[in-house]
């Protein structure tokens, strides 16, 4: 294990790096560690302190000095449960200040990553969808590798139905990613970029999975009324 992937849990570089040397050597003093890290000892101090109020560490006194060890490793789903709950406190608080006036037509626009995880976020709320994948070098859950797991999870709860169209160079590992779900896929030949299109209520979100990924959203019923007519009739002349 990395401690980019600690990062990922919810910790600094610096506290990843400090948990794993107890989770590797525990009975340790803030002194060994220190000199084994490298790192200044007031900082490495510091850094244990912090990992101590996340109920990450503890320790005992052993002849006068204090050896740090690891606690359950599920703290760190604690800690992530704790910070979920707050957030949807302040979520909620968020959602009574909107206002609730809305345009007839909403486009956003999203860089990044980021962006790529905001629209997912926003297709799992749905209960059908429509998708042009392109075959192009990039795909969503290869970008979004380390969340993908948790939203194929949610399409399975949810019983979410989907269509996708795809090249047919791409085929294989669209079955092998979307396996076991309540979605249909088919091939259509000349699908080769990564620019794609995803129909959902009454949205039209169009990205690009190049290496700076972008997000289009497209809030208007019309719209996505007359493409999603347009992907059915598609849909039906192939294979």
């Amino acid at each position: 294990m990395e401690p980019k992937d600690l990062i990922y849990a919810g910790l600094t570089r610096n506290q990843a790096k400090v948990y794993l040397k107890i989770i590797k050597e525990p009975a340790m003093s803030g002194g060994q560690i220190a000199k084994g890290m490298s790192m200044d000892r007031s900082f490495v101090y510091s850094v244990l302190a912090s990992l101590s109020n996340k109920g990450l560490i503890n320790h005992i006194f052993q002849d006068n000095v204090k050896l740090f060890y690891p606690t359950d490793p599920e703290s760190l789903l604690k800690d992530s449960e704790e910070k979920k709950e707050r957030i949807m406190d302040i979520v909620e608080e968020l959602k009574k200040i909107k206002g609730t006036a809305k345009p007839e037509r909403v486009v956003l626009v999203y860089n990044g990553k980021a962006g790529l995880k905001v629209y997912m976020r926003d297709l799992l709320k749905c209960k059908t969808f429509s998708s042009l994948s392109g075959g192009g070098l990039y795909n969503i859950f290869d970008l979004l590798k380390n969340e993908f797991p948790h939203y194929l999870k949610v399409f399975d709860e949810k019983k979410i139905k989907g269509k996708i169209i795809t090249s047919p160079e791409n085929l294989a590992n669209m079955k092998k990613t979307y396996n076991h779900l309540n979605i249909r896929i088919k091939t259509m030949e000349g699908l080769n970029n990564s620019v794609c299109f995803t129909l959902f209520g009454d949205k039209l979100a169009i990205y690009s999975l190049e290496d700076r990924p972008y997000v289009i959203i497209i809030e208007d019923k019309s719209v996505a009324d007359t493409l999603t007519a347009y992907f059915n009739n598609v849909w039906e002349t192939l294979k």
